[in-house]
Order: structure tokens, then sequence, then C-alpha cells
């Protein structure tokens, strides 16, 4: 377990370094997104710059100055994340379910980790078009830049298989909402390792993180990144960092789907007691995994934060429970002041 000088040194980069880093990096796109013609799209992209700023000050913990000093990292996080957050804006009660729609949009996603590939016309089962190239500058923005990742050959595959995973989750879990359980459950059986004990709501959450992209480019800073370094890492993040991220994440926004009418992981759990129970048991498993990588501390002290940030929620607050108060202590010290300030640093 991380010691709390490293834990503070990391939160001190955050806060001093890092969140100001995605403010100012947002600025551009903010002011991009301002100019799409179609008024929909462009409500659509400003609302998710705004209300998913987060995601980018989240993921951006990958990015302060003692794990990427010249400050690389954030020149794919922001416009990768923005294109992630975009989409998923412009597809959850989107004017089109069919999943040729899905699928075309977020190959956006794929080609943008991808650079030798060819762009597409990722709006051409979409009813609305015109964007002004929003989407693909965010695509060109995002591969420009792995080319300040030496070590990127490295990590190339693995990174593949995560954003295509990510893909297949956007695809079923925005589908007609019928069909979006059984393909979830059919597609569980399909990719999932029996050995991993998950469900397949748990499988899906895991699939839902961006994480694990952004760790893997750390360590594509280095030039030659093992293969044994690699699949640590992934291993890691894709499902434990992963599931443990998107089942906070539903887990803050349980009475908000509900109202909404949208699909949301945590509610299959039985009951709150056992949704609790599951994230913790991904929790142990995430510390276990990360036992015999170097950075350890560091991996853990993400996950830590993730119990802290997300739960310091005040749709969670404000209806603060027994079962909230005990997923809040699996992380103990460090996620408790991370939770405090956390709380202190949003707005009220």
């Amino acid at each position: 377990m991380g010691t709390w000088r490293q834990s503070w040194q990391w939160g001190r980069e955050y806060f001093r370094d890092v969140r100001p880093g995605v403010v100012q990096g947002l600025a551009p796109l903010y002011t991009r997104a301002q100019n799409i013609p179609h008024p929909q799209l462009r409500e659509q992209a400003l609302s998710s710059l705004v209300t998913k700023q987060f995601h980018c000050e989240g993921g951006g913990v990958f990015s302060g100055p003692s794990r990427d000093p010249a400050r690389r990292l954030l020149s794919f996080l922001l416009p990768y994340q923005t294109l992630c957050d975009y989409l998923d804006t412009v597809t959850d009660r989107g004017p089109s379910q069919d999943s040729n729609n899905l699928r075309q949009l977020h190959q956006a996603l794929i080609d943008a980790v991808q650079p030798q590939h060819a762009l597409h016309d990722y709006y051409a089962y979409h009813p609305h078009q015109g964007d002004g190239g929003y989407l693909i500058s965010l695509v060109e923005d995002a591969r420009a830049s792995l080319t300040q990742f030496p070590g990127y050959h490295a990590v190339r595959s693995a990174i593949r298989e995560l954003v295509e995973l990510y893909v297949d989750l956007q695809v079923y879990k925005h589908g007609p909402p019928a069909e979006r359980v059984p393909q979830l459950s059919q597609w569980f059986v399909q990719k999932a390792s029996p050995e991993t004990g998950l469900t397949w709501w748990e499988f899906a959450a895991a699939s839902g993180s961006t994480l694990g992209i952004f760790a893997l480019l750390n360590l594509a800073l280095e030039p030659d990144p093992t293969p044994e370094q690699v699949q640590a890492v992934a291993n890691l993040y894709f499902p434990w960092v992963g599931a443990l991220h998107i089942l906070l994440d539903y887990y803050v926004d349980q009475e908000e789907d509900q109202e909404g009418g949208d699909l949301n992981f945590v509610a299959y759990y039985p009951s709150a007691k056992h949704a609790v129970q599951g994230i913790r048991r991904i929790y142990r498993r995430l510390f276990e995994a990360a036992q015999n990588l170097p950075d350890r501390a560091f991996h853990q002290y993400v996950a830590q934060g993730l119990l802290g940030f997300y739960l310091s929620d005040r749709k969670v607050r404000r209806h603060l429970s027994s079962p909230t108060l005990r997923l809040l202590s699996t992380g103990g010290a460090v996620s408790l002041g991370i939770y405090f300030a956390a709380i202190k640093g949003r707005s009220p």
C-alpha cells in the first residue's frame, strides 16, 4: 500500500498541476464545440464538455509530473476522453438506436488509437449531420499525440483490445431497451474469462473504463516496455480497476438512472448490501492483482482515489447510508482523505 507521503505527493500534484492543466487544455475544445453548425450536435458537444469534465480530471491522475514530467499524456487524454464523452452523449437517448449507427459512430475511438488507419464517415447512419469536423478533429488530435510515446508499439495491441471492448459495450447498452440485457449477457458468455468470477454486469462495467488506456500509455512513455509489464498492467485494469471505476460511477447515478429509465449495472445486484459486497470484492481482487507490479502503490492509490472521489458526489452525500459508509471505509484513511479533499474541491 502506498505510504501517506506518496499519497500526499500524488494528491498535491493532482490539485496543483493536473486539474488546472485539464481546464486549460479543454478551453480550445469548448471553443471548437461552439462552432458546430448543427444545433443539436452543438448542444450535445457543449453539454458533454461541461457535465463530464471530471472524466478528464480523473484520468489526468496518470499525467502528474512524477509520472509524466513532459505532460505528454494530456495531449492524448483530453481529445480522446472528450471523444468518448461526446459519443456517449450523442447516443444516450439519441435519435437512433440502430446498431449500425452506434458502431459507425464509435469506430472513431478505434481510429483514434490506430494512426495508420483511414478515417471513416462516422455519421454515415446518423440522422444528424454537419458537426463542422468536430469529431474528426478529436480523432486527429488523439492520433497525432501518439507520436510522443516512444513505446506505443509495445502497448498498441493491448489498447486496441480495450477500445474494442469499450465499443462493444456502447453498442449493446445503447441499443433498443428490450435487447440490451440479452445482448450484454450473450457478449459476456462469449468474451469473459470464467476464472474472474465476474457477473455479466460487472464485466460490462469493466469494459466501460478508459483508465486502462491511460495506464498503458504511462508505460509507453518509455521506449521499450516489456511484454510482461504490458500484460500485468492490462490484466490489472481490465477487469479490476475498470470494474471498480464504472460500478462506482453507476452507484452514484442509481437514483438518476432509475428516474430516466437508463440501464444501471449496480441495479442488477439483489440489494444495496450485495452491491457493496460486490464492489468491495472487486476492490480486494484489484489490490491482489497489483501486488507484483513495481509501482503497485500508485495503482492502489488510483483505486483508493476512485472510492474517495465518487463517493464524495453530492448525489451520494445527500442520502449517506450505512452501505455507502462501509464502501468508503474499504479504502481506509487514503480514501477518506481524498473524500474530504474532493468535497472541498467540488463546486457548492
